[in-house]
């Protein structure tokens, strides 16, 4: 299976703003619904807890997501000596202390993460004081809340005994203090976003974190179909496991992989105010399946003065430890990438396709998240690449490497050039990555999901809307180009 086709399936979810509710659901609910101003048809409550397709009580009878948007409305005071900070004695953090700070940042979620991960009877986020997006419950999957993201295959992954091609499915937290961004921006309707800089910025110790799920696109092999997931924590979602359209969903399993927590940590990371942080299975540690969530690594910055190889990274540390499957999708250089993150593309530079390419990091990513309010979208793509606007989106090109409105590759810039450095400049959180845009403090749920989904549910011109709605590069590609008809670039995820 090429990506592209891959994609396609992923992109089949995730564009169903206005999504068809199931007959095959023996228990049905519709998300509340509003009008959309200037138009005669509803739109998806901003608040709505999924897409209203929810599994017989006869097949899963267990608890189902429930979206908390009670965004708290004052700012919480600061954190004295957070953890994190205290691991590193309160000095900026660099790659010999990283380990230590990531240690501890992963120690200070772990009580709420063991919670959701691992006892979902338990799990109310409320009484945890954690909180979700709006304007996503028509993406959503009723028993996790979950929405996908990408597809990857054998391709991606050799030598490490993956058997089938999986999906993955995402689902993001702000805790208390990053959740009062969420009431700066959002107020308490979710309907008319105060788009300023200011509003967008997050308090000094917010953390946010990201659960990713995969699961088997194979019928055939639900379970057991990668040794490097054995032992992991099975999760339930309520999926159509084969991507068809319409969706057939069922109760299918899958295993948590990936989990990511980011902390807004100015003292500790003054050139972008942020660390990044990415947690991966590695079935070789003892303990229970939060035990064997090890990190990753770490990044503070996008590293602009390694340009070439063998210059060393000074702001992305990588743990030696890693289990091989994580360490093979590291982004440019190597900086940090999960496997989640799709950051390895086919691009076409200068005329010549190059197939799997490092082309972005955790962090060049999320240095995008800006919105522009007179365009009504992001001004550049998540991963290095050529704007267009018309039809508006990136450029994409064919497999001979030139520009075509069907392409399949990235059309990029050339690694280390100054045009792809733009996604590999430090910034800080208040200063946008092109002008005219409001800058949203590395945050994409802001800019490449809920205001995209707001801006389309609720104008009468939805085409103008430019967006994505996952944060994944891999998938959020066509995302970005999702009102052109353009294909998906293309990705080798194994045949």
């Amino acid at each position: 299976m090429t990506f592209t086709h891959a994609l396609r399936r992923a992109s089949a979810i995730g564009l169903a703003v206005f999504t068809a509710m199931s007959a095959h659901a023996q228990t049905t609910h519709r998300p509340a619904m509003l009008a959309a101003p200037g138009d005669t048809t509803t739109s998806p409550s901003p608040f709505a807890d999924n897409n209203g397709q929810l599994p017989p009580k006869s097949v899963y009878p267990g608890p189902l997501f429930k979206l908390n948007g009670a965004w708290p409305q004052k700012a919480l005071p600061p954190l004295k000596n957070p953890p994190w900070q205290a691991a590193i004695n309160g000095q900026q953090i660099n790659t010999q202390n990283a380990q230590a700070y990531a240690n501890a940042l992963r120690d200070y979620v772990a009580p709420n993460a063991k919670t959701l991960i691992m006892n979902y009877d338990g799990w109310d986020a409320s009484k945890a004081g954690w909180y979700n997006e709006p304007w996503l419950g028509s993406l959503r999957e009723a028993i996790r809340g979950t929405y996908a993201a990408g597809e990857f295959g054998p391709g991606i992954f050799p030598g490490t005994g993956l058997r089938a091609t999986f999906s993955t499915h995402v689902l993001t937290y702000y805790d208390a203090r990053a959740a009062y961004s969420l009431y700066k921006l959002w107020g308490t309707s979710a309907m008319d976003p105060a788009i300023k800089t200011a509003n967008a910025q997050f308090a000094e110790g917010s953390v946010i974190v990201k659960a990713a799920v995969f699961t088997s696109t194979d019928p055939k092999q639900p379970t057991d179909w990668w040794d490097a997931m054995k032992g992991a924590q099975p999760w339930q979602l309520y999926i159509d496991p084969t991507g068809t359209s319409p969706a057939k969903p069922q109760v299918w399993p899958g295993y948590v992989a990936q989990f990511d927590i980011i902390v807004k940590d100015s003292k500790s990371a003054p050139k972008t105010g942020w660390v990044f942080m990415t947690l991966v299975y590695d079935n070789a540690v003892p303990g229970d399946a939060w035990d064997k969530m090890i990190p990753l690594g770490a990044q503070w910055g996008n590293d602009p003065q390694a340009t070439k190889p063998g210059q060393p990274l000074v702001e992305n540390w990588i743990n030696p430890k890693a289990p091989k499957y994580a360490t093979q999708t590291l982004g440019w250089m190597g900086r940090l990438s999960g496997p989640n993150d799709g950051a390895r593309n086919n691009i076409a530079v200068n005329g010549k396709v190059i197939e799997n390419a490092p082309d972005s990091s955790c962090m060049s990513c999320h240095s995008t998240a800006q919105w522009n309010v007179a365009r009504h979208r992001m001004d550049s793509f998540l991963l290095p690449s050529f704007s267009q606007d018309a039809p508006p989106g990136f450029k994409l090109c064919g497999d001979d490497g030139k520009p075509k409105h069907k392409g399949q590759n990235i059309c990029s810039p050339a690694p280390a050039s100054a045009a792809w450095m733009k996604w590999f400049t430090n910034r800080l959180g208040t200063q946008p990555m092109d002008k005219g845009s409001v800058a949203m403090d590395f945050d994409e749920v802001f800019s490449f999901k809920s205001l995209p989904m707001w801006w389309a549910a609720t104008h009468p011109t939805p085409k103008a809307a430019v967006g994505a709605v996952e944060s994944e590069p891999a998938v959020s590609a066509q995302r970005f180009n999702q009102y052109t008809g353009a294909p998906l670039p293309k990705r080798d995820a194994g045949k």
